[in-house]
């Protein structure tokens, strides 16, 4: 009669147990769902931040070419103000590969981090970890990259 009383008690326990773990992890199709529409958002973010970076070259080589223009109808100070655009030029498409290079960063750590989403723990934790020092050495490197451009655009001649 004991037995059957603790019984009685305990499976519920483990049974409200168990449901309790069961809801703590996404299921593997809500998981794919999450990562498929962080792909799909990341490179939508990444053509939104390619077609900005287009616009501005184009902005920044039709300034070079009336530049141009001018130079070929006067001489020193076209000449200078050619320089001056050039490197405005050079500036400009410096910023837009960053954001470019930051865009794409952001979708893949979006994307890394929908797959953790599935993990438990520690693991877990080390995913979403490794995730985001992916995004800090992407970001780093993006950073790098516009600044050496940006002090090659200041020095242009």
């Amino acid at each position: 009669m004991l037995n059957r009383t603790m019984l009685s008690r305990v499976v519920p326990l483990v049974a409200v147990a168990a449901l309790m773990l069961a809801g703590c992890n996404e299921t593997s199709s809500k998981t794919a769902k999450d990562v498929t529409k962080a792909r799909e958002d990341a490179s939508q973010d990444v053509s939104e931040a390619r077609e900005e970076a287009k616009q501005a070259e184009i902005k920044a080589q039709e300034k070079v070419v009336d530049a141009q223009q001018e130079y070929a109808q006067t001489n020193a100070s076209g000449r200078e103000e050619l320089t001056e655009v050039q490197s405005k030029a050079l500036s400009d498409t410096a910023k837009a590969d960053f954001d470019v290079a930051i865009a794409k960063a952001q979708g893949i750590e979006d994307v890394a981090e929908e797959k953790c989403d599935v993990l438990d723990g520690a693991e877990k934790t080390a995913c979403l970890s490794a995730a985001a020092a992916t995004y800090a050495a992407s970001e780093a490197k993006a950073i790098a990259d516009r600044d050496a451009a940006l002090l090659a655009s200041a020095q242009y001649p």
